[in-house]
């Protein structure tokens, strides 16, 4: 896989994550918080925080997977409500997730293998038909400009322009 390729998504996952993050600061007493990000399928995608104690009360985990848990720990999960979930451990730290100050913090942690497995599950969730493991990153911008393009009303793209045009100012 591309490394650039890779480097993209997981600094976009981990931007997307670290609004959570930040919500998350308000609230000073919660150890457990998700990021939902599609929920509109049949299948629900997020990506949550639990600390290691919550994890251990989890049914059937395997050695290996509590072998990887640090004291705060971050999974992915896909799951459909009914025939079970997939669940992946994208990466942990051992103080909690809300004392990161940037979204590189976060894409750090990530581990590469279960991010891309659990990316590629999203991307299928929301009907985005692009292998990024097999595409090099001038094609993985292109797939993802015409993605966007075909996901966004004339109407939000105006109001996309408009806002750069004024960054730009």
């Amino acid at each position: 896989m591309d490394e650039k390729v890779l480097a993209d998504l997981k600094m976009a996952f981990a931007c997307d994550l670290y609004e959570t993050v930040k919500a998350a600061r308000k609230n000073r007493d919660e150890a457990v918080f998700r990021h939902t990000m599609a929920n509109e399928t049949e299948q629900m995608v997020f990506a949550a925080v639990f600390p290691k104690q919550d994890i251990l009360d989890f049914p059937d985990l395997t050695e290996e997977f509590v072998a990887k848990l640090k004291t705060f720990n971050l999974l992915g999960v896909v799951t459909d409500g009914k025939s079970g979930l997939d669940m992946f451990y994208l990466g942990g730290i051992n103080k909690p997730f809300t004392s990161l100050t940037e979204a590189k913090d976060i894409a750090k942690l990530l581990s590469d293998e279960a991010t891309i497995a659990f990316l590629q599950l999203y991307f299928k969730a929301k009907g985005i038909m692009i292998d990024f493991t097999r595409m090099n990153h001038d094609e993985f911008v292109k797939a993802v400009e015409s993605e966007v393009f075909k996901n966004t009303s004339f109407a939000q793209m105006h109001e996309a322009g408009e806002l750069l045009k004024n960054l730009e100012n």
